[in-house]
Order: structure tokens, then sequence, then C-alpha cells
């Protein structure tokens, strides 16, 4: 994993600060409680589950759609088989135009561009599975989002997009 930005047990809450009548106000919100992250940077959902259903058990910011959990959980509380990570980014893509999107997966992964589903390579593997898909993004701001599940065995994904030359 590579999480962005601040970590460590100081860290562990976001603070909200305010003062009543000379009085000092802190109320703690936990960390996985991450709204939002700075674009380019992917919002990244844990769910103990692969319908991405209930609230995410952890919630944090990544650089990058890259991991390989092998068979281990992917973060605290979470089951080895049956979870699903959800990945999501809103930035501008300028004027648009041709982009590689490349992936590779095992278990099952879903690509959409505002909302609309691009890739979908949904189902249990016992290898992983690679493929580019060429798409023309128009211009302006637009959502990504990936969503990644593994059933059962070794978990990795990756995703990246490419302007095409």
């Amino acid at each position: 994993m590579r999480p962005v930005g601040r970590s460590g047990p100081a860290l562990a809450a976001t603070l909200t600060i305010a003062t009543t009548g000379g009085l000092l106000a802190v109320s703690g919100a936990p960390a996985s409680a991450a709204s939002s992250c700075a674009p380019p940077v992917y919002k990244r959902q844990f769910y103990a589950n692969t319908t991405f259903s209930g609230t995410p058990k952890k919630t944090d910011c990544d650089a990058a759609v890259s991991e390989n959990w092998g068979t281990k959980t992917p973060a605290s509380g979470l089951p080895k088989d049956n979870f699903g990570v959800r990945w999501t980014v809103t930035r501008d893509f300028g004027s648009g135009g041709p982009f590689a999107l490349t992936l590779a997966a095992q278990d099952g992964i879903r690509v959409y561009l505002d909302n609309t589903r691009k890739v979908d390579l949904w189902k249990n593997v016992s290898s992983t599975v690679k493929k580019t898909v060429n798409l023309t993004i128009p211009s302006g701001k637009h959502t990504l989002r990936v969503d990644y599940a593994n059933w059962t065995g070794a978990a990795n994904v990756s995703f990246a997009y490419t302007p095409r030359t």
C-alpha cells in the first residue's frame, strides 16, 4: 500500500479546534472517515464484502492503484477473502483526448468514467487477467472509479491511465 498524507498515532484523528468564550474545544473524527483526497490522489475505501455495501471499514488516500496483497488481508479488520476496494478520483483532463487504460487484477475489476462502466472483468479467476482499453475522455473534469473484488485466493490489482499519441 502507498498511503498518502500523514500517519502515526498522533495523527490518527482529524481535529477540529474552536474557541468559545476563551475556552478551547477539540473534537476528533476518525482518520478512516477521510472524505476527500487532493487530485491526482485517489480516495480508497475498503469493504468487508464484494458488493460495496454498508460503511467502508477503512478510508484513506492512495497515490496509485497498484496492490499485491497475496493471500493476506488488505487492512486490519478485513477478511483475506471476499473483500472489495474502491478507488475514486475526480480530476481535470484539460482538453481531453485519447487515453489508454491499463489494468490487471486477480479477481474482479471494473472501471467507470463519470459512473458509466468502461471496463468489466468481474469474475473469480485463478490467475491475473490483464487488459488495455483505449478510451477518448472529453475535456474538463471527470471522475474515474475503480472497483476491485477478491473472492478467494491471491489478491492483486493495478490500474493506470496514460494519454495516447
